[in-house]
This record gives structure tokens, sequence and C-alpha cells, in this order.
């Protein structure tokens, strides 16, 4: 009798085992190890990573992925308690606009020279923060959305933001190629984690750690990176990817509020 039971829950352990299995995505990415030949682009190679020669190849985000997707958006996510970093980027591919989301819900447009924002008011944390706004002429103000809106034909250059500087987090640590995959349909190298860079002795100890390469062109298109906090580990994730561009009709108010209050 008690092998019976034993047997019984032997089989439901299986089943059990198997239902889980079956709900896991399957992986999108083919892999396979590196080949003898393995291509790599500059500042990378099979035992390491040079993020600042990276960054001296003439590449960037906001152009070198258009080739691969219609659309797509650079996301960033972190611990929760940790202080966000500003900005999750889409980005559209034909046209090179930009749409940032930003703190307290806010959303920022950029297309050439042209800048537009929209701030809710209600997801403001502050009277403080609601008072500077109605203070800056650069802003006005919808009633009717209770939104603070600005836009500028003439924005000029960029202002600093945190847009390809996500990856930064990485030049802390070493890396080593353990395989060829693809994300998204873009070919990639995958390094895993290997250590801590000796000159980086200010940077959090790292536990474990993965990230893709482009082949192509250099650019890292997606890591997870553990580091061991003071109190928890804390998790770092990001991801290139494709995404449709957000609507952005409220672009076409923020113009028309700015035009009103100009001609007043």
């Amino acid at each position: 009798m008690q092998r019976r039971w034993l047997l019984v829950f032997a089989v439901a352990v299986v089943a059990g085992v198997g239902l889980l299995v079956a709900g896991v995505p399957a992986p999108t990415s083919d892999s396979a190890a590196l080949p003898a030949d393995q291509q790599y682009p500059p500042g990378a190679g099979p035992t390491g990573i040079n993020v600042t020669a990276l960054d001296a190849v003439e590449t960037n985000l906001t152009h070198t992925p258009r080739a691969h997707w219609e659309s797509y958006v650079l996301g960033f996510t972190e611990t929760p308690d940790t202080p966000p970093v500003e900005g999750t980027y889409y980005i559209n591919a034909t046209t090179g606009e930009i749409i940032t989301d930003r703190f307290h819900g806010a959303t920022a447009y950029r297309s050439g020279s042209i800048y537009a924002f929209r701030q809710p008011a209600g997801a403001l944390p502050t009277d403080r923060h609601r008072e500077e706004l109605a203070a800056d002429e650069a802003y006005t103000y919808d009633n009717t959305s209770d939104t603070y809106y600005r836009y500028d034909p003439r924005y000029g250059k960029l202002a600093p933001t945190t847009i390809g500087r996500h990856t930064d987090i990485v030049a802390a640590y070493t890396w080593e190629a353990v395989n060829t995959t693809t994300h998204h349909s873009v070919p990639v190298i995958t390094y895993r984690l290997t250590g801590q860079r000796s000159d980086a002795d200010r940077a959090q100890p790292a536990k474990t750690g993965t990230l893709q390469l482009g082949v192509d062109d250099g650019l890292i298109y997606a890591y997870d990176l553990t580091l061991d906090g003071t109190d928890a580990t804390a998790n770092y994730s990001y991801q290139v990817r494709p995404a449709p561009f957000p609507e952005h009709e409220w672009v076409k108010t923020a113009k028309r509020r700015s035009t009103t209050t100009n001609s007043s």
C-alpha cells in the first residue's frame, strides 16, 4: 500500500512539473557555442569588453537600431526602493522622433529642434513642485486636463539625459563571451559576469550578470545584473527591443497652448 501511494505521489509531482514547464515561455532566440573564428566588434573580445571603447565607435542608440525595427524602446528597470534612472526612451525609426517617460508621470517629446513636454498636475508629489511650474513662463496650464505643457520649436541642443548611458553600470565589471544568439532577430554575443575590474574599487560587488552585445554594431542590447547591496541585493536590467511608438497627440495640444499664450 505504501509503495502505491509513493507511486501516485511521484506521478503527481511529475505532472505538476510538466505543467510548470509548459507554462514557461519558450526561448525566442537561438544560441550556439562560439566558433573559433567568431568576429567581435571593436572594444570587445572573448574575455572582455571595454565599454569606453564601444562608446568611441560611431554608433549610437538613437540611430543604429533603426535598421532592425520600425520603432523601439530603451527600457531600464531596477530595484524598486532605489532612486530611478531618468527616462524610458521610445524611438521612431522612420522619423527619429523620441518620446521619454520622465519623473512624476511626465512625458517629453523631441523631433529635430522641436521639444514638447507635459506634466499631469495630479502626479506632482508636492504643492511646491506645482508652484514652480506655475511660475515658469516656459509652461502653460490646461485647466481641462489639469496638465502643464511646454512647447519649443527651436529647442537647440538636446538637454543632458541618460539616453545611451544606461549601460555605464556594466563598465565596472569583467565579462566573458559564452555564446552567440539573437536578440529580437539582432545577432548578439552573450557575455557572463566573471568579476570586477581592479580600477573599479568603488563599485558594488556583483553576484551574477549577463549581457548581449551586438555582433555588427557593438551596442549593448540587453543586460541583467545583480549586485550585493548594503542590506539586500539590487537588481538591474536593460533592453533595447522593438516596441510601438507611443501616441503623442498631446504634442499638438502643447503647441496650441503655446501659440495661444504667446499671441496673448
